[in-house]
């Protein structure tokens, strides 16, 4: 498809800020000199600069001042080719060897040379600004920005926004500038201290001169009164800003992307090479061209490079992310399952559509490894001049990139393969009856046994306190069997016995739950230690020969048995270098103990509830296990039944209901000259290349690194493939395999062009969560910054080299990229908050490691839909960007994260829209802990918000606690958490992290431009 950002034949034309039409020609004649308003030069030009106004100079006329003027068109010009007139400018660096124009391969001549751009013109008062060696240098926004104002253009091809400094006026010579009062001075002084600071991390404040400010700009920084979230600390309203509404946001980029694939005739070819993919966050069909599906698999590049050295000077991410078992769009078809095909006898990949056959069809060339493998006799049959089968339409395996075989006997690792069973451990300890926990589960199995489980799965239930308690379920009522001997647990019935059938056992499973909550009831219950790591050991025992998965609930540290943990939280070392050693498990025995779960083929769901008296958990060592065997941590330190009851069923169900399977093994392939670096996510490896998961699902999202072994033929595509080997939970041996076929480009242009945000952003995270073993927190949000400067200035030097060093270059498919990196450092998994423990820090490490692209873009940034805007005019719903200052207080706002969904009521909302939601105009009688929407009789607006929250929350897997707040009355501290482009948590707000960044860029590119200087005069010393 070809958007309207990017017509062929059609160039975004370049603009140079402040350069008025009179003076155009004059311009493109004289080369181009900063301006110095009312300020001395820089220390560098003034002391080494030949020419320069220091000591020993000759007085040089300031050119004229050139503020206050709008933007105009240079005629001619364009970033793709040479003006036709060139503008005399300092040398650049010398291109890298990637850059030269290479011979396209013939699959890319219809890809167009540049992505469009995006750029953001900072053109500050005084001169390039000064080097710094690290990102804690950077002088503060006030100081760096004072005088700035934003002139955005007329509607047009481009889509450049330019900040320019206000006019000042200047003296015809430096000489006859007055100097300064000190009477100014101090008042200068004082206004530059009233503002804002940075957080230390980022440098001291540096005014820009010390001239005072301008009458007219004083009263442009005069205090006003700024919207804040209730509950917090007001902000200034003295900063200046750059118009926020010029910026990029996600919000346009996903409501063009929604209407561009969200139309009931719209859908995505997976072989559209040319086009960007669709966002994760988008709703989308997919045509199996040969490529599987993007929710299966996508890569960071859409365009690989062709070298490591392009993949170093880039900045990129490189790598995979894969979600073999993703559920896909309703009107997308299901993979066919078909008998085990051909496999490559040397690299041991599946035949697929990107293979050729030679000789008559009589062998077949690997399309991965490229060697020529010889067909069977029997699966010969003739082909055309392009070595396609004859018969491939009507093999499937030929055709599509994503196939389901059917697995021979030979694949089931000696045990026969066995609808899942469900093992459901329960902690009824004296501690564990301190929370309503026992009596929720109990109401929930219930609803379950009433709405109906899965037809093939077949449960069992076990408790524990000082010892473990097995439940015979077979018959007309439960007995229970208890083991004490806790160091050396062992089973003491049959898998018949313990695990039944739901349905044909409705009534006994009845009898039991009702029995339980009198059973261990904190009257008659003396036992205060649980025997986790016992418990689990014996469930693993009890679904050894059939393998599944185990649900453990617990509510305390565990204290007695085998896996004794002491409490290490220490709320002093937070935020220091010593924190990063609270992340890691505190000893190796709860490993060792998931890698034997992984051997018998058992996943462990850990509930962890704590009580009332230990609400220390570790979830950093007991997480381990869900970690290790593809289970998820649920962390709920908080429960209350009347508020979570509701989502604790849907996280409950959700883990049951969804497609799933068990004893699963993963391993990726790709062509001759890439190989698998590492791989990021929650499984188990005991060798180099082979994933082991003892549970997979539709959840379950695996990161893979690549690298390059040797120079790729830009000629000729490369290739993946990901092949699952795993038990359904039908009882079937599958093997799912994925195919992707990617372009190779030899210059930075094709790869910055198709990069893909989405997965880049899933990839990064999940990287970072692996090195929090390594590094500390600090460390990482340097290390993002460090990623975002490098990827943005090696854009600028290879792609927009003759741009203005005053204008902020962004790749189209990069330019959220400082919102977002400035989100996730706002975010509970790096956000320095002291009400955030360590055991709440890490079960966000495990949640959000886990999560697939579409949830770590809703957790990066939320939705925001203004609901009176849609009960008004209907239609695709409205989106707002996350900031307080835009929320209407006639307005009502639907804010979904990924833990919590706010209803936002405006003070002067409508009553009749808000009677229709609620069922009563009055805020005061909204219940603000309500667990979820009221459902309200012949009320259509009613109707309609249910529906948008029930389409919103019913396949994910930690559904959003509901959370209504009415503007000026509950307090909006959570709220702020998720309004990601205000200053928050001592980060900067959007606006200010992206002209630190700017500023970084502008930096690097002067140290590179100085470096090649003198590079270029120590060759020509050594030459004469």
């Amino acid at each position: 498809m070809t958007t309207p950002n990017n017509l062929p034949g059609q160039r975004p034309p370049m603009f140079r800020p402040g350069i008025p039409s009179s003076q155009q020609q004059q311009q493109q004649q004289q080369p181009f000199r900063p301006v110095f308003h009312n300020r001395p030069p820089p220390p560098h030009l003034a002391q080494n600069s030949p020419g320069s106004n220091g000591p020993g100079a000759a007085a040089r006329p300031p050119p004229p001042p050139f503020a206050n003027q709008a933007p105009v068109v240079r005629p001619g010009f364009s970033p793709y080719r040479p003006p036709a007139q060139p503008i005399a400018q300092p040398s650049p660096p010398p291109p890298a060897p990637h850059q030269q124009m290479q011979p396209r391969p013939m699959h890319s001549m219809q890809q167009s040379p540049l992505p469009a751009l995006q750029s953001l013109s900072l053109q500050h008062a005084n001169q390039a600004p000064a080097r710094s060696p690290s990102m804690a240098s950077a002088a503060p926004l006030e100081a760096q920005m004072s005088n700035m104002q934003i002139n955005s253009r007329p509607s047009g091809k481009t889509k450049r926004v330019y900040a320019q400094v206000p006019s000042i006026p200047v003296s015809s010579t430096q000489q006859q500038l007055p100097a300064p009062s000190q009477q100014q001075q101090q008042q200068y002084q004082q206004q530059q201290q009233s503002q804002n600071a940075l957080p230390q991390s980022m440098g001291q404040q540096q005014p820009m001169s010390q001239l005072p400010q301008q009458p007219q700009l004083q009263q442009q920084q005069q205090q006003r009164v700024v919207n804040t979230p209730l509950g917090l600390p007001p902000r200034s309203g003295a900063k200046p800003r750059i118009d926020p509404n010029q910026i990029p946001s996600p919000v346009q980029i996903q409501v063009k992307d929604m209407a561009k694939y969200e139309t009931p005739d719209a859908y995505y070819g997976t072989c559209d090479l040319q086009e960007p993919l669709p966002l994760a966050s988008t709703h989308f069909r997919s045509l199996d061209q040969g490529n599987c599906n993007p929710h299966f698999m996508r890569s960071t590049l859409q365009t690989i490079p062709a070298t490591a050295d392009l993949i170093r000077d880039t900045g990129l991410p490189f790598g995979l992310v894969l979600q073999p078992l993703a559920q896909l769009h309703p009107d997308d078809a299901a993979l066919p399952v078909v008998p085990l095909a051909a496999r490559c006898s040397r690299c041991k990949a599946y035949i697929n559509p990107w293979c050729k056959f030679t000789q008559g069809g009589q062998k077949f060339v690997c399309n991965l490894c490229e060697y020529e493998n010889t067909v069977a006799p029997e699966d010969v049959c003739p082909c055309d001049i392009s070595g396609r089968r004859m018969d491939a339409e009507q093999r499937p395996e030929f055709m599509l990139g994503s196939i389901e075989y059917d697995a021979p006997e030979e694949y089931w690792q000696d045990v026969e393969p066995k609808p899942l069973h469900w093992l459901i451990a329960i902690d009824v300890s004296r501690r564990a009856m301190e929370r309503p926990v026992l009596g929720t589960l109990v109401q929930t199995l219930k609803h379950m046994l009433a709405s109906g489980f899965p037809p093939f799965i077949k449960i069992g239930i076990m408790t524990f306190d000082t010892s473990v308690h097995f439940w015979h379920l077979k018959g007309e009522q439960a007995t229970m069997m208890v083991v004490s001997d806790i160091d050396d647990v062992f089973v003491p019935m049959s898998a018949q016995d313990m695990f039944v059938d739901p349905t044909e056992s409705r009534a006994v499973i009845e009898g039991l739950l009702d029995q339980l909550p009198g059973l261990f009831h904190t009257e008659h219950n003396v036992m205060p230690h649980a025997v986790f790591a016992s418990a689990v050991q014996a469930a693993a025992l009890a679904l050894k020969s059939t393998g599944g998965k185990v649900s453990v609930f617990q509510s305390s540290l565990p204290s007695l048995g085998p896996g004794v943990l002491k409490n290490r939280d220490d709320p002093k070392i937070y935020g220091q270098e010593r924190e990063k050693g609270l992340f890691q498990p505190q000893d190796t025995f709860y490993t060792q103990l998931g890698a034997s779960c992984v051997q018998a083929g058992v996943s462990v769901d850990l509930w962890l509830i704590p009580a009332l008296s230990t609400p220390y958990m570790d979830v950093a060592t007991l997480g381990v296990l869900s970690a290790l065997t593809g289970g998820d941590t649920h962390y709920l330190p908080d429960f209350d039944a009347q508020l979570h009851s509701v989502q604790f069923m849907h996280d409950f169900k959700h883990a049951i209901y969804r497609e799933q399977g068990y004893r699963a093994a993963l391993r990726v392939r790709c062509s001759n000259g890439l190989s698998v670096d590492d791989h990021y996510g929650n499984f188990h490896m005991s060798n180099a290349t082979d994933l082991e998961l003892a549970n997979i699902n539709a959840d379950t999202t695996v990161g893979v690194a690549l690298k390059h072994d040797g120079k790729l033929p830009e000629n000729k595509p490369v290739y993946f493939q990901c092949a699952l080997l795993y038990t359904t939970a039908q009882g079937q041996r599958r093997v799912r395999v994925h195919n992707l076929s990617l372009n190779v480009g030899a210059t930075a242009n094709p790869v910055f062009k198709l990069a893909d945000l989405d997965t880049s952003l899933n990839f990064i995270i999940k990287r970072n969560i692996t090195l929090t073993a390594k590094k500390s927190l600090n460390d990482l949000s340097y290390d993002m910054d460090q990623m975002a400067v490098k990827i943005l200035t090696s854009y600028r030097k290879y792609c927009a080299s003759g741009a203005s060093a005053a204008q902020l270059i962004l790749p189209e498919s990069y330019k959220n990229l400082p919102l977002l990196f400035s989100s996730m450092k706002k975010s509970a998994i790096m956000r320095k908050d002291p009400t955030l423990n360590v055991d709440t820090r890490v079960y966000f490490f495990r949640k959000i490691k886990a999560l697939s692209i579409s949830g770590t873009i809703q957790f990066l940034y939320p939705k925001c839909v203004k609901l009176h805007t849609w009960f008004e005019e209907q239609g695709p719903l409205p989106l707002e960007r996350l900031s307080y200052d835009r929320f209407d207080p006639a307005g009502i706002y639907w804010i979904q994260s990924h833990s919590a969904l706010f209803v936002w009521i405006g003070a002067n909302a409508s009553p009749q829209l808000v009677e229709g939601m609620f069922g009563t105009s009055n805020r005061n009688e909204i219940n603000p802990l309500m667990e979820q929407l009221p459902v309200i009789e012949n009320s259509s607006i009613n109707n309609q918000l249910r529906q948008i929250y029930y389409a919103s929350t019913n396949d994910i897997p930690y559904l959003p606690r509901l959370q209504v707040i009415r503007h000026g009355m509950d307090l909006e501290v959570e709220l702020s958490k998720v309004l990601v482009e205000d200053e928050t948590f001592n980060q900067m707000s959007y606006v200010d992290y992206l002209c630190m960044i700017h500023k970084h860029i502008q930096t690097e590119l002067e140290r590179e431009k100085q470096d090649t200087v003198i590079s270029s005069a120590s060759y020509w010393a050594h030459r004469y």
